[in-house]
């Protein structure tokens, strides 16, 4: 198909004989925005938008892709393919994948709680790139700076994704031909009396960091107590100055330029920074060209990845060392969850070797659920009443585009109460630290063979447990293959942390003859209360 119905795009459907639809990433009033695969390229994942603008309104849709495809910088999305308004007005672009969230979902993921360094960056990053587009000839002004309009990469860096009523500032007109905006976010003359130009910007600009510092509320035309209402949010009076005047009703009262309003934050971020000790910046913010790549303190770490309320509740499995155990801990307790009729995910980290399939008898079951976002091809899918099971395809080739991103929407996409991921002892590193740190409840466990737990294994777990603490996360130390012996207390002790519990070792004979009758340790009678007992401090956990 080369345009999508009125109803939308379907998984699966093609866009002009190049681009799969493989999921619905947002929906607003204009339109819908589609995770696509091109095919062209091994799959690699573009962000597909549909817009659906009444028929009058169709040229501003032109004129934001012509905007778009002429422009070039790191912060704004790079348009691929654009596909005109049809007869029925509907009209698609085709833009890189972000991969991140909006400001709107990182500030209720956080529960409003955004550091002050964390948002003077993020100012000073959207002041390069309004800069930027003030700097064209003649001069693009966004018009629309509110929260769902400003994307947070996973690595920290930030990107304008909606110029859907950005203009070119026309000199020697009063005022602007259409009014539109975002309540609270619009400066006063979008509503007509003048004409919009980089101090309407500033204003946006302005109105967004209150956003951020006053715990995601939107300001509004009375709120004429905006510094009260900054100070009770503890924000330092130099940067109150700043917004108030970058949000003063007067265009002529405001800071004059982006250059201006950057200057401004990076003295504030200064002098945080000397209150604070020491930075909290990533590299040099002097210089311009390096300010321009630089990622937000805090964006890329645990703190990014922080989950609604709503959203499942996130467990991860590790070992302090391989054959530890981690795995049969993690089978274990998905077992256990759904005989409690608990609705549960399961997935099996790519960084492991494939062994789910074979331990749960998956190898025949593959496709027998369909993909509802970018499915992971390394994984064998399959729905067993109320558990969801994620398996690496064991004969899988590594070589398609983008397969960490969409590995983590299909994982996003989980519905179920709980999703449990096993990592076992591939953890250490940067990508499996991070998934450490993110989890809701993390389980660590260790078996009677301390002679693996290396100097960088144990440094790392409390680092690790350390951050969590922090980030005040559940970690829970498990003692795997208990057995009694004359050294169990010392191994007991030698435990970085104080475990929670203990499972006993099953009898190796009768263990392994089960296994390859393709059954797991829940299914036999005399196991099964035995391992409830040692599973019960987390079950607590998880349901308190």
């Amino acid at each position: 198909m080369d345009y999508p119905s009125s109803d939308g795009c379907q998984i699966n459907d093609w866009i002009g004989e190049r681009y799969r639809v493989v999921g619905l990433i947002g929906r607003g009033g204009m339109g819908e925005v589609y995770a696509v695969e091109d095919m062209r390229l091994q799959g690699k994942l573009r962000a597909l938008k549909v817009n659906k603008p009444h028929l009058q309104d169709a040229h501003y849709s032109v004129e934001e892709a012509s905007l778009l495809m002429r422009l070039n910088h790191p912060q704004l999305p790079v348009i691929v393919d654009y596909y005109p308004p049809n007869d029925a007005g509907i009209e698609m672009m085709v833009m890189d994948y972000i991969d991140g969230e909006t400001i709107h979902s990182y500030t209720t993921s956080q529960g409003g709680e955004i550091t002050i360094e964390m948002v003077l960056h993020i100012g000073m990053q959207l002041c390069e790139a309004l800069h930027y587009l003030h700097q064209q000839q003649p001069a693009i002004i966004h018009r629309d700076l509110k929260p769902t309009n400003v994307m947070i990469t996973r690595s920290g860096h930030i990107r304008l994704i909606d110029f859907g009523i950005a203009r070119r500032y026309k000199v020697n007109q009063q005022q602007d031909t259409v009014q539109l905006g975002t309540p609270g976010f619009a400066a006063p003359e979008q509503e007509g009396e003048q004409q919009s130009d980089a101090r309407t910007d500033i204003y946006g600009l302005g109105a967004l960091l209150f956003y951020m510092l006053n715990r995601g509320r939107t300001p509004s035309a009375s709120d004429k107590q905006q510094r009260s209402l900054l100070h009770k949010a503890n924000v330092p009076q130099s940067v109150i100055a700043v917004i108030e005047r970058m949000m003063d009703e007067r265009p002529n009262c405001r800071l004059s330029s982006m250059a201006e309003v950057r200057a401004a934050l990076l003295a504030c971020l200064q002098v945080q920074e000397q209150n604070m000790g020491s930075p909290h910046y990533f590299g040099p913010i002097a210089q311009t060209e390096q300010t321009r790549h630089a990622r937000v303190p805090g964006m890329g770490d645990s703190s990014f990845a922080d989950r609604a309320r709503n959203k499942p509740v996130q467990v991860a499995v590790a070992s302090l060392s391989s054959g530890s155990g981690a795995t049969f801990t993690a089978l274990t307790l998905v077992n256990l969850l759904g005989l409690r009729g608990i609705s549960c995910g399961a997935v099996e980290h790519p960084a492991l070797e494939p062994e789910w399939h074979a331990l749960l008898d998956l190898g025949g079951k593959r496709g027998a659920v369909s993909a509802v976002m970018p499915q992971d091809p390394r994984y064998i899918r399959v729905l067993s009443e109320n558990l969801m099971w994620h398996a690496l395809e064991p004969t899988y080739r590594n070589d398609e585009a983008d397969l960490a991103i969409k590995n983590r929407l299909m994982l996003e996409s989980l519905t179920q109460t709980i999703v449990v991921t096993d990592i076992s002892s591939r953890w250490v590193g940067k990508e499996g630290e991070e998934l450490l740190l993110r989890a809701d409840i993390l389980l660590l466990v260790a078996d009677p063979c301390p002679a693996k737990w290396t100097p960088q294994r144990l440094q790392s777990s409390t680092a690790v447990c350390f951050e969590r603490e922090r980030l005040n996360r559940t970690t829970m130390w498990i003692a795997n293959k208990d057995v009694p012996f004359s050294h169990r207390g010392e191994w007991l002790r030698l435990i970085p942390s104080k475990p929670v519990t203990s499972i006993p070792q099953l009898p190796s004979a009768e263990w392994t003859q089960f296994m390859w009758q393709g059954a797991w340790a829940t299914k036999h009678k005399s196991w099964l209360p035995m391992l409830e007992r040692a599973f019960e401090p987390i079950f607590n956990k998880l349901f308190a």
